[in-house]
């Protein structure tokens, strides 16, 4: 194993602690400021937004526990203005400046960033930022994803750093041209006094480190912490086996299929994140720059690895390199339009960079059980816009969606909609909210069951909801955007099986009205009549008086084989309404008597008979190899296959029952049976009104002797499968 070196503090260790969770507070700080003076439910309710301290050089130093994304792009913002403008128009103390290039940091136009110059005595020590996703900045389409786009230019204008202030004071100009593109400019007015008054939080209590460092601690506090966390960051992954780990999803978009594919290779105290395989670039909407992904990036490392290691971005960021081909979806080239960025690659690729790493961590005894299967890999999202029941121009953004079921535990089930990774502290709004600034009504919004992947451990379950145009005719426009419609974005993990698709659906001429004076609350489609429309991942409609929004968003993927699973556990899981007894006994093998419990003599039986159903149905391999037994366990592949010496005294991949698999320099998974399938028998809720048209399917992976589910994967047809993972040893 490879030894890593701790660093050499200059800050007092006792000081250097203290200082750092004073930093860290310090955002969190702004982050109240900046909430209690934005208008927009974006911030104040949601916190879809980010802050972050760098050093001089612009390196991201603390960063919020919001979209953590948005923090890390700040880093770039600066990094640009020391690159460019130095000598003109010159950084000076009291200066600000605003950016929304996507193609220099943000991950799209909607994400505005301000970034101050922090100065002490004339002598330019740090720098502070804040981020807000803005409801409306512009451009064809009102809100965010720009339908119809062929390349940026078609999409909302962008603004490279551009100085808002001088000497403390808003330029006026810039101003005015920045809000004279939005369709509600007093609201984004109202996020950008917001922000500079978070970065005005950030250099107080920046003064305050001064006061007791000078400005050469400080300084020197910050390498400090970059060094801390690279050093914690190296210590952990030297901890891990060497290999390679592969990961893909899927985007969907106008009439194509993009792949995103990741190759996660560990080489000691190192990491490099591949995107060979990845799609060639799409026109517009859904790219994501080289810049942004390298945000997401840290995001997902930070949710995923660095659960004691400070989030000190530019120390961590050291650990690992990233590969990707120019003119892709995630490298694309000028003017590649990104106006659907952060929802479309964004999710995905952080759910995908979970599930590579999750797939390393299972191959280390240390962190096994800091695996887990993935968290949502997109969500159902709207962009409401018209004339609001006050008579007053709206803009809104719905962001329900952001509560996705989380990813099962190898050793827990996944919270019900627990949220998105990399934006531990984003949150959802209340409908009370949105009731009041917009022209809605709310019939409800609740977990949706069986929306969870399936598994011996369960994804948490998604969010359902449903609401109608209250106290005026119409709302005149929305923007349906989503991604994972046809397929599934959240992947299980060992065996555990991946959520449900997302849905948009409007019931057209419904009942409504003539239910609500009858006293009656309806919850479903069929009890309100009318005539069904299901939207595709990215559409554009409106909604009138009588018209019911129902939108699905997905869970988190599954841990495990769901035959499995304990009986109390799916007990309680039909008794609090997170899985059906049809879904209980279809997947999980469960009976229930009529009192309401499971009978365990019929469902032992069941699950032996699924099990030899299994067997029977699958392709299996031509070859079996020659079955040795296992002598001495070596590693783990995951906890139910094991790597060891056999009785023949080679090395071998085997079956928790015994059976082996395979040579450990042959590889395994070509051994296995398998079973290749619709999504409906991955699922309850995966694609049921069958958008994708038969496009995608789940490649169900077994022990060829006793049946047990090892793996799963969501396949296109005409693509190869993935690639073996490879542990060396």
């Amino acid at each position: 194993m490879k030894k890593v070196a701790a660093p050499k503090r200059k800050t007092e260790p006792i000081t250097f602690e203290i200082l750092r969770h004073r930093l860290q507070s310090a955002v969190e700080e702004a982050a109240v400021t900046l909430k209690n003076v934005s208008g927009s439910p974006v911030a104040t309710e949601i916190g879809d937004m980010n802050l972050a301290i760098m050093d001089r050089d612009g390196k991201c130093i603390s960063v919020g526990q919001y979209t953590v994304c948005k923090g890390t792009s700040l880093a770039k913002v600066a990094q640009d203005v020391l690159a460019n403008y130095k000598e003109n128009p010159g950084i000076f103390d009291g200066d600000a400046f605003i950016c929304n290039d996507p193609y220099i940091g943000v991950m799209h136009q909607n994400d505005v960033a301000v970034v101050e110059p922090y100065y002490k005595d004339g002598e330019l020590l740090a720098w502070v930022g804040a981020e807000v996703h803005q409801i409306d900045v512009g451009g064809p389409c009102p809100g965010q994803v720009q339908l119809g786009a062929k390349s940026i230019f078609g999409e909302a204008p962008w603004m490279p750093p551009m100085k808002l202030m001088r000497n403390g004071e808003i330029l006026a100009d810039v101003e005015r041209n920045y809000l004279a593109k939005s369709r509600v400019p007093d609201l984004v007015a109202l996020d950008l006094r917001a922000k500079i008054a978070a970065c005005n939080s950030l250099k107080k209590s920046l003064d305050n480190v001064v006061a007791q460092l000078g400005n050469q601690g400080l300084v020197d506090f910050m390498e400090d912490m970059c060094n801390d966390a690279e050093y914690l960051m190296r210590k952990m992954l030297v901890k891990i086996p060497n290999g390679t780990w592969h990961s893909r999803g899927f985007l969907e978009f106008e009439d194509d299929i993009y792949p995103v594919e990741i190759h996660l290779t560990k080489k000691d105290d190192h990491m490099i994140f591949d995107y060979h395989g990845t799609a060639k670039q799409a026109p517009a909407t859904i790219n994501m720059t080289k810049n942004a992904v390298a945000g997401w990036i840290s995001a997902a490392v930070v949710s995923g690895l660095c659960w004691n290691i400070p989030w000190t971005i530019a120390g961590i960021e050291r650990t690992y390199t990233i590969v990707s081909e120019p003119g892709t979806l995630v490298n694309p080239t000028f003017p590649a339009g990104v106006s659907k960025s952060s929802t479309s690659v964004g999710l995905l690729q952080t759910t995908i960079l979970h599930s590579a790493m999750s797939k390393m961590l299972q191959s280390s005894q240390e962190y096994a059980d800091r695996a887990m299967a993935a968290w949502p890999g997109s969500k159902s999202q709207e962009e409401l816009n018209g004339i609001n029941q006050y008579g007053d121009v709206f803009g809104a953004d719905i962001l329900d969606g952001m509560a996705g079921g989380g990813g099962a535990r190898t050793y827990k089930d996944g919270v019900d909609t627990g949220g998105l990774e990399g934006a531990p502290r984003v949150a959802i709004s209340n409908v009370e909210e949105y009731e009041q600034q917009y022209p809605l009504l709310y019939l409800y919004r609740r977990e949706y069951p069986d929306s969870g992947g399936i598994g011996k451990y369960r994804g948490g379950n998604g969010l359902d909801r449903m609401y109608v145009v209250h106290d005026k005719d119409k709302i005149d426009n929305v923007i349906m955007h989503s991604m994972g419609a046809q397929v599934p974005t959240t992947s299980g993990l060992a065996g555990g099986h991946p959520s449900a698709t997302n849905l948009f659906a409007v019931q057209r001429k419904a009942d409504i009205e003539e239910l609500f004076k009858k006293g009656v609350l309806p919850t479903t489609f069929e009890e309100m009549g009318g005539e069904t429309e299901i939207h595709a991942a990215m559409s554009e409609t409106s909604l009138s008086l009588g018209d019911a929004y129902r939108t699905i968003c997905n869970g988190g993927g599954g841990y495990g084989d769901a035959l499995d699973r304990t009986y109390d556990l799916i007990e309680k899981d039909v008794q609090n309404g997170c899985v059906s007894k049809e879904a209980a006994e279809k997947f999980y093998g469960a009976v229930f008597t009529a009192e309401g419990t499971v009978d365990t003599q019929k469902s032992d039986a069941l699950r032996e008979s699924m099990r030899e159903e299994r067997l029977k149905e699958a392709t299996k391999p031509e070859n079996l190899p020659d079955q040795v037994s296992l002598v001495e366990e070596k590693f783990r592949v995951q906890k139910t296959v094991i790597g060891g010496i056999g009785s023949d005294e080679k090395e071998h991949i085997f079956c928790r029952c015994g059976c082996n698999l395979g040579g450990k320099e042959d590889g395994y998974v070509k051994n296995l049976a398998y079973i290749d399938a619709p999504f409906i028998k991955a699922g309850a809720h995966i694609d049921p009104y069958n958008q994708s048209g038969g496009k995608f399917f789940i490649r169900m992976r077994y022990c060829p002797k006793c049946g047990l589910e090892i793996n799963s994967e969501t396949m296109m047809k005409g693509l190869e499968p993935l690639p073996e993972d490879s542990i060396e040893f």
